[in-house]
């Protein structure tokens, strides 16, 4: 057998093997395990101080990111249209668990930690102490 022959023979196996792996890594080992909670879509603030804020959330897999798609009265915290402000994955037990970008109306901005638990009407921080991200309502 020629040389390029079983060099492609070996390429098309590595490829094979790595594809199974990366399958394998997406399925369920344990039957607690469950699948995240469906957060691809626009969510609306609860709080007052942030009414008419709206976020979009885009899943990638288990990363999803969520951006100021309606800024309303969270203009005058510092955020802006577009603005990226949650950086999260989905775990194990469907949560989605990152980073919000947290910015006071004094100008200070830091990344928080914060866990959701997502349904289809609604999405609810389950950590953090800012009532704006409790029972978020989707957005039609």
């Amino acid at each position: 057998m020629p040389i390029s022959i079983r060099l492609l023979d070996t390429s098309l196996i590595v490829l094979a093997a790595a594809l199974a792996t990366a399958a394998m890594a997406q399925e369920k080992h344990y039957s607690w395990q469950r699948d995240p909670g469906p957060i691809s879509g626009r969510w609306s603030l609860t709080c007052q101080d942030m009414a008419g804020m709206v976020v979009e959330f885009r899943v990638d897999d288990k990363k999803a990111t969520g951006s100021v798609s309606q800024v309303g009265k969270a203009a005058a915290m510092g955020y802006s249209s577009g603005e990226e402000i949650f950086r999260l994955e989905a775990d194990d037990f469907g949560d989605w668990v990152g980073q919000l970008l947290w910015q006071g109306a004094d100008g200070r901005r830091r990344w928080d930690p914060i866990r959701f638990v997502a349904t289809s009407t609604q999405l609810d921080a389950s950590t953090g102490m800012d009532s704006c991200y409790k029972k978020m309502p989707r957005v039609r």
